[in-house]
């Protein structure tokens, strides 16, 4: 075990001396902020004529699709360590020692989860602050939430990006790779666009994403008093169809997602891919 936590502190050591892999880890959330301020804020916002409060029910929204996604790209950022690993040869050196597969997994793993978790807490602190000072209604108890989601969110991205990164041999593949995630798994989460302006192959895609299912959880806490606010007087459809379009609400095959199923569905796929990231390490 302490060869997994010494493996765990020097991938994470050498992640954060790296600036440029820490912006670029980064990319998806800057591409986000950008769409929504320069296209997407004003647009959403028209959808809603005569409803006050919607311009900061939309910020929370967007924000809280952010955090889901946040541990996905730091995750792919941070592990551009056991590519380049693989590629010099250095990995060779890490499986001729005693330890376990698991092990050295559970290395690489605990060192993107340490850095998924610390870049998901940083920006939690920034989106709160941002919505304190516009004003935006929250509750104390739905930052907790969230912040106690941070910890499944965090270990959901570095295990699947684990996984998928291990079938990578060259730093070439894995930078298309990085680039590809850094675009795509805004769309799958249902932030570039909502979830039901999608065609239904899109959405169903987007429901598989345990990213999309953590959004999900992140809006419902952060957001739920914004949102009773500003569709107090209206009718329970109208709300039920929001909730529902901006994904707040995720169903597939006609199963309707509730919070404790999000949260069992994400921690089902992570322990998946773990078990996928164990095997490959055995191959190897």
């Amino acid at each position: 075990m302490n060869g997994a936590l010494y493996l765990a502190k020097r991938n994470t050591m050498c992640y954060f001396r790296d600036r440029a892999s820490v912006v670029f880890s980064l990319m998806a959330v800057l591409i986000v902020v950008l769409l929504y301020l320069l296209f997407l804020r004003n647009m959403l916002i028209q959808s809603y004529p005569d409803m006050p409060g919607m311009d900061q029910l939309m910020d929370v929204w967007v924000l809280s699709g952010i955090l889901g996604i946040v541990p996905v790209t730091t995750a792919a950022g941070s592990l551009q360590t056991m590519v380049e690993d693989r590629a010099n040869g250095r990995e060779r050196d890490i499986l001729v020692t005693p330890m376990r597969p698991w092990e050295v997994a559970g290395g690489y793993i605990l060192s993107t989860f340490a850095v998924g978790l610390i870049m998901s807490a940083i920006t939690l602190v920034i989106c709160v602050a941002y919505l304190a000072m516009t004003g935006c209604p929250m509750t104390v108890g739905g930052i907790l939430v969230s912040a106690v989601l941070l910890i499944p969110s965090a270990l959901s991205g570095s295990i699947i990006i684990y996984a998928i990164t291990s079938f990578f041999k060259s730093t070439g593949a894995f930078s298309g790779f990085f680039t590809v995630v850094s675009v795509l798994i805004g769309f799958l989460a249902g932030i570039y666009m909502p979830m039901g302006t999608m065609p239904g192959a899109m959405q169903t895609i987007g429901t598989l994403v345990p990213a999309s299912h953590m959004a999900a959880l992140f809006r419902d806490s952060l957001a739920g008093q914004s949102l009773s606010e500003v569709f107090a007087g209206a009718p329970a459809e109208t709300l039920a169809q929001f909730r529902t379009e901006m994904g707040f609400d995720l169903s597939l095959g006609g199963f309707a997602f509730d919070p404790a199923t999000c949260i069992l569905y994400v921690l089902g796929v992570t322990v998946i891919f773990f078990a996928v990231a164990v095997l490959r390490i055995k191959h190897r």
